[in-house]
């Protein structure tokens, strides 16, 4: 048992309740419709949508060849390697039956789904299995960052035989920007026996990047192993107990905690709106002397709450001056991050002919374009998230004032529009016209040296002129080829330089429309709050004005009504506060 506070300030005592918050919320509802607030019926649905949606999505990821559908597998029980498909994310979600499928998404292309009777899976998680990542195939990494925005949580996997690498720090720490639950997993511990220490350099290299993940080592071998024959201590040995566990005891009852917390949350905000007006109300009621003083009071709030809805309001300003000033810093760091790569394709094109390995060196380009604006869009989702909170402190310097929900750090589909990495002829020259270059430099040897020997008595073609000969030809034959090779490194950079200047038009459009995006939506999300805040004012208003007007013989009746209607309320408030402090209890 504990103790709460009431929407009239009195303290009362919170009880065990059993029913579900999609209940309460609907009470709460009517009460709303009852008192004439439709404006927070769509509060109060999405609420009710959140409740009811009980999956929790984990998703899983790391480099390639690192076990990663064998994990998915050895958690939920099932065998990953018969449905995946090199490529495609697999999406293992609850089913009373084992199925599989294969779907096409609008944005994520081709997804496997398996359904399957597992416990975890039947508590409403949904494990999203991602294609593998490399040092050459930056464009996965995007993609897994691309559904990072809508998972409550991540699972980071690699093996037991070398410890994390500088890129896969750089990762860990963009998918740490985007969800906040990360969890790091050693897998094949079976494998390496000395994985002990490469858990301990791993651990020193996330503190070293400021990076406090959990870091837990499993076998994925072993607990199959240990299914198979029912060996309950391999089974412990291999940790996927340990795993499963810590899921449960952090990450679903984290979800469950932040879910409960925000229905108390939202039956709070909501009861503090229609109670302002009942309690008004019921003050003028008890007490007619006071009715100029509470129509004061409630012309006070109102005009404050008209003051946040007017385009001059302090956190208007805030919002403007911070979308503008974060404009120009994401495209500064973009041109930024490009101009580095710009600076290293240009070295790496001056150290030999570019042409003999144009494909690969279009590979690692477009690796290091789509690291750049994965980094510059973590960054923005980042800066956005903390703009937003900057308005919310300027709406209202006291109080918890609710966020709408960011997602700016898709990278999926961005790079689309770029056209490729323009072609280079071939570094190599045909035979006819090597021939033809030597000719032409043995040409001009044989007659200047030949014309020179000849006054000497000797014939225009002699040892002399032909040797001339054979050395200007070899010499032609160079210079030529150096200045092809010179002039295919300049037509790469142009190619390069062309390339760049295509990614900085589409990225910087697309970056600037989604910045758009976060600006509309905390305009619109502060400013219907405002609103909810002006049309409580008011209800309160006109309720302290039409107390004046009741008739005696009504005003005890009226009385009675608001009571009840209080105490309902009240009773919500404490109903709502038990979902908060109930362990256990259901989202």
């Amino acid at each position: 048992m504990s103790a709460t506070t009431d929407v009239a300030g009195r303290t009362v005592k919170n009880t065990d309740f059993t029913e579900s918050p999609a209940e309460l919320l609907d009470e709460l509802r009517t009460l709303t419709a009852a008192a004439g607030r439709a404006d927070l019926d769509a509060r109060l649905s999405l609420a009710r949508e959140r409740v009811c949606d009980p999956r929790l999505r984990i998703v899983v990821t790391g480099e390639s060849r690192k076990g990663m559908s064998s994990l998915v597998g050895s958690i939920v029980g099932a065998d990953m390697t018969a449905v995946a498909q090199p490529g495609t994310p697999v999406v293992v979600c609850y089913g009373e039956t084992e199925s599989t499928r294969l779907v096409t998404s609008p944005g994520s292309g081709e997804v496997t789904e398996l359904a399957f009777p597992s416990g975890i899976l039947a508590d409403g998680v949904v494990f999203v299995d991602m294609p593998g990542t490399s040092g050459e195939d930056s464009g996965r990494a995007a993609s897994t960052l691309a559904t990072l925005p809508t998972a409550d949580a991540v699972l980071f996997v690699s093996d037991a035989g070398r410890e994390y690498t500088a890129p896969e720090i750089a990762y860990l720490s963009q998918i740490r920007r985007i969800c906040p639950m990360v969890i790091c997993v050693i897998n094949k511990i079976d494998v390496y026996p000395r994985w002990a220490d490469i858990q301990k350099a791993n651990r020193k290299h996330l503190n070293d990047a400021g990076l406090d993940l959990p870091l837990l080592p499993v076998s994925s071998a072993m607990r199959e192993l240990a299914t198979r024959t029912g060996d309950a201590e391999l089974d412990v040995e291999s940790g996927v107990p340990q795993l499963l566990n810590f899921l449960r005891d952090t990450v679903i009852a984290g979800a469950d905690a932040v879910a409960r917390n925000a229905v108390v949350n939202d039956v709070r905000v909501v009861s503090d709106h229609v109670a302002l007006a009942l309690n008004t109300e019921l003050d003028a009621l008890n007490d007619p002397r006071r009715s100029a003083e509470l129509v004061e009071r409630m012309c006070t709030a109102r005009d404050a709450a008209d003051r946040l809805r007017q385009r001059t309001a302090n956190w208007q300003y805030t919002l403007g001056d911070g979308v503008t000033e974060l404009v120009v810093d994401i495209e500064h760091d973009l041109r930024h991050r490009l101009r580095t790569v710009v600076r290293e394709a240009e070295a790496d094109i001056m150290k030999s002919d570019p042409a003999k390995r144009w494909a690969a060196f279009g590979s690692w380009l477009d690796g290091r374009i789509s690291e750049c604006v994965c980094d510059n869009f973590v960054m923005a989702h980042t800066r956005s998230m903390a703009l937003a909170d900057e308005v919310a402190a300027t709406f209202a310097e006291e109080g918890h004032v609710p966020l709408p929900e960011l997602h700016i750090a898709d990278t999926g589909s961005v790079l689309d529009p770029v056209q490729s990495l323009e072609a280079l002829e071939s570094g190599k020259a045909g035979i006819l016209q090597r021939v033809i270059t030597s000719m032409r430099g043995s040409y001009g040897g044989i007659l200047m040296v030949g014309v020179l020997t000849s006054l000497a008595g000797l014939a225009l073609v002699n040892p002399w002129s032909i040797g001339a000969g054979v050395l200007l030809g070899a010499n032609t034959f160079y210079e030529d080829r150096k200045a092809l090779k010179a002039r295919r490194q300049a037509e790469a950079k142009v190619a390069v330089a062309r390339l760049m200047d295509d990614v900085v038009f589409q990225v910087s459009k697309e970056s600037k429309f989604r910045l758009r995006q976060v600006q509309r939506t905390l305009r619109d999300h502060f400013t219907e709050v405002a609103g909810e805040m002006l049309r409580s004012a008011d209800e309160a208003l006109r309720a302290a004005q039409e107390a004046n007007q009741i008739h005696e013989n009504r005003r005890a009746a009226r009385m009675d009504e608001i009571q009840d209607s209080l105490s309902r309320l009240r009773q919500l408030r404490v109903r709502a506060a038990g979902f908060a402090t109930v362990p256990g209890a259901t989202r």
